[in-house]
């Protein structure tokens, strides 16, 4: 890596990280954090804390993906991010109705479909 990594783009990094997928940390140092605060405006720190490792994870995967014409990656980022929130979201939504439909409280105001002979 060159000695001013600051003067070095996102693009660039990205190029490298295919081959040396070591260098892909330092996407994560510079854009981590900005992405940590967009999820958690979305979804709330303890949210965030474990999405923005997913977010940079399917980063890493797709690299190989990233449009290398665009120097900064952080718009890339974000739209990984955002998919992600939908994806947290959904999964959450199922989880819910999930609980909702098993509750015991739920069942106690069924009607009995079968009652006693009189």
């Amino acid at each position: 890596m060159d000695a001013d990594v600051g003067a070095v783009t996102d693009a660039a990094i990205i190029e490298r990280s295919v081959q040396d997928p070591a260098t892909f940390s330092t996407i994560f140092d510079r854009h981590a954090p900005h992405i940590h605060r967009y999820l958690a405006r979305r979804l709330g720190v303890p949210a965030a804390d474990d999405l923005v490792a997913e977010t940079f994870l399917a980063a890493l995967r797709r690299r190989d993906r990233f449009d290398t014409t665009c120097p900064n990656a952080r718009p890339w980022l974000y739209g990984i991010a955002t998919k992600i929130v939908g994806q947290h979201r959904r999964s959450e939504e199922r989880e819910y109705r999930l609980r909702q439909g098993t509750s015991p409280r739920r069942a106690r105001h069924r009607t009995p479909t079968w009652s006693p002979p009189r």
